[in-house]
């Protein structure tokens, strides 16, 4: 659930006993990760967390401990931490008029095992059954409970600065991603360049000198689009393919897309490396991917010539754009993804990836990298510019 920092699902047997719980965790970067906990004892007794955050009951307790293998809070990091998860079984505790139908609480540990964080839900009333509301009484509800949602996002960022001002707590950036782990929504120019990107794999697959398959793994679209799997010629002739001549490829962050575009002479194996090296990126035999972007190199010259629109736009591009400049004198910064483009692609897409590229290069220094603060920027310089011409033209009596 989006917004919501952990959501619990109980699973039971078939004798009505909780078995399992999978519990999905958000952070404020937008990503998710589900982690499945499998009982490790019905305990009664007491922990550390018990002397700070006494729980209500002490009897049908569900408890579970397993590493932390996701960044959620800023002042904890991921490696050397794990988690205790204690909650009552709802089902029992539901026929338990003094046991709390909800009662569930989250330690953080340390390697020391002590203690760093306590988050605890617990129902304060009997369970409410939306099904037994009346209409008025669900408005009611909705009114009472739905600016909660709401401000849940403002209060932690609150939180946390009070924390790393006052207290003057270590902050952790962000980690690279498990390959576990859900990534956040890929943005408006994330998506408009993921196409591309996946055409130019496709096309690479398809021109490969020998039998290959790569599982092209998406990040940030759509379940529909997340997983492609592409065959060279030669292996769909082949019915039984080796495992060796198979390569994964997993985007783990939609601004791996970003990145990649914006990249300049680098050579695409290069690019790869990079990003695979700066956890964007999980590739499965790198080997035959190299051999794989080396072996289609070809010639800027020989494939494609530019217009003279497409030549001013990359003139702007390569001088503000990632990456080395040009290896030997009148050869242009261009990707391997800008090449692949103006090869293969037809003018109306070209178009569009000249106008998407310029966007993402001019944000990183017009607009703090924000497309969208950019878009605005332009707007906004478009108003501009009309009112002074209306203006101009008032003043010389046109």
């Amino acid at each position: 659930m989006q917004g919501c920092m952990a959501s619990f699902v109980s699973i039971c047997t078939a004798s009505q006993t909780l078995a399992a719980v999978i519990l999905e965790v958000n952070n404020n970067f937008g990503e998710r990760h589900m982690y499945l906990l499998k009982a490790s004892g019905m305990s009664g007794g007491t922990s550390d967390a018990d002397r700070v955050d006494p729980p209500c009951s002490r009897s049908n307790h569900f408890t579970s401990l397993w590493p932390k293998d996701f960044h959620v809070s800023p002042f904890n990091p991921r490696e050397g931490m794990a988690y205790t998860l204690t909650t009552t079984d709802p089902l029992l505790a539901g026929c338990e008029e003094s046991q709390p139908p909800i009662d569930s609480r989250i330690v953080l540990v340390a390697s020391d095992r002590r203690a760093q964080l306590i988050a605890t839900i617990r129902a304060t009333g009997p369970a409410i059954r939306p099904a037994a509301l009346s209409t008025c009484q669900r408005y009611q509800l909705i009114l009472s409970w739905g600016w909660v949602g709401a401000l849940t996002e403002p209060r932690i960022f609150f939180q946390a600065a009070k924390l790393h001002l006052q207290r003057r707590l270590r902050v952790w950036t962000l980690p690279p991603p498990r390959e576990t782990t859900i990534s956040r929504r890929a943005s408006q120019i994330e998506r408009s360049l993921e196409p591309f990107f996946r055409a130019y794999l496709r096309s690479l697959v398809e021109n490969a000198a020998g039998p290959l398959t790569v599982r092209y793994y998406a990040a940030g679209l759509c379940l529909n689009d997340t997983i492609e799997i592409m065959q060279s010629p030669w292996a769909r002739r082949i019915p039984s393919q080796s495992v060796d001549t198979t390569v994964e490829l997993q985007v783990l962050r939609p601004d791996f897309y970003t990145s990649f575009a914006e990249s300049g002479a680098f050579t695409a194996e290069a690019v790869f490396a990079l990003l695979a090296g700066s956890g964007l990126l999980r590739v499965s035999g790198m080997d035959l991917l190299r051999d794989l972007v080396g072996g289609t190199r070809v010639s800027l010259s020989e494939t494609f010539t530019l217009s003279v629109s497409a030549d001013l736009v990359f003139r702007v591009i390569e001088r503000i754009r990632k990456g080395r400049a040009a290896s030997r004198p009148g050869l242009r910064s261009l990707s391997a993804l800008d090449c692949y483009v103006l090869a293969g692609c037809s003018q109306a897409e070209q178009r569009a990836y000249q106008k998407h590229l310029l966007q993402l290069v001019l944000s990183r220094h017009l607009a703090f990298g924000s497309v969208g603060l950019f878009q605005a920027e332009v707007f906004v310089a478009h108003l501009v510019l009309v009112w002074v011409l209306l203006r101009l033209r008032v003043v010389l009596g046109f």
